[in-house]
């Protein structure tokens, strides 16, 4: 019988470290791409969109990341006039990921930002956008075209340590995806910008570690860029070392 305890009691301790190895990451709009991405054994998915209480899965979080999307109402940064050359907005998405952001910033939780999601972690910030980009900077480089494009950016720091966290090393010139007419425009006190486009437009951004040990964000789709891709390889592998460490 002692036996018996002691082996259930074995089994228990097991699969208690096994379950310790999860880490769960909360997107806060999941599609198949995001998850592909991420993927591993030992990450567990959260879709923060179709859970109605949020404040039930935000202390499970190890992971946060604000996903692609429509424009952000521009209310949430006090504009006015870019109202009129937005999309539909989605007032209820706008709330969840300002708090997704704030949890993740309070708390210190890593968080990963893509498109939309770069344009959140600058508004929550206190910055704000461009309402379209060909009216306001001009078309020197073409971010959409009835769909998604692709274009050059450069890399505009020489920080290795915060380039590194999104981009390989030894390149200064990338080809990204693109699919947006809205942009970053006064960027937040605490954000970084490493790379731009030609045109001027950030494309990749950290938050001060003086602020926050991880949040990374690009206007580009990593996870669309194919598993060979260095960006959507770097991005991923620093998330991971940023969620475990």
């Amino acid at each position: 019988m002692n036996k018996l305890l002691v082996l259930f009691l074995g089994f228990i301790f097991l699969l208690s470290c096994q379950q310790s190895h999860k880490k769960t990451i909360i997107l806060s709009k999941a599609s198949k791409n995001y998850i592909e991405w991420i993927e591993d054994e030992n990450i567990i998915f959260l879709n923060a969109y179709t859970i109605n209480n949020t404040d039930s899965i935000l202390a499970l979080a190890d992971g946060i990341i604000l996903t692609g999307g429509e424009d952000i109402n521009p209310l949430e940064y006090n504009d006015t006039t870019n109202i009129k050359v937005c999309g539909r907005i989605n007032y209820s998405r706008d709330t969840l990921e300002r708090k997704l952001f704030d949890y993740a910033f309070e708390n210190k939780i890593p968080l990963v930002g893509v498109c939309r999601g770069m344009q959140m972690m600058n508004v929550a910030s206190g910055g704000t956008l461009y309402g379209d980009i060909p009216i306001e900077i001009g078309t020197e480089v073409i971010h959409r075209n009835n769909g998604e494009v692709m274009h050059e950016i450069v890399l505009s720091s020489e920080d290795n340590y915060y380039t590194n966290l999104i981009f390989p090393l030894h390149k200064d010139t990338f080809l990204v995806n693109s699919w947006h007419h809205q942009g970053l425009k006064d960027i937040a006190q605490n954000i970084k910008i490493i790379a731009r486009s030609y045109d001027g437009l950030p494309e990749a951004a950290i938050m001060d570690t003086a602020s926050h040990p991880f949040m990374i964000a690009v206007q580009f789709h990593p996870e669309r860029l194919g598993k060979d891709n260095g960006i959507h390889q770097q991005m991923r592998s620093s998330f991971f070392n940023a969620i475990y460490n």
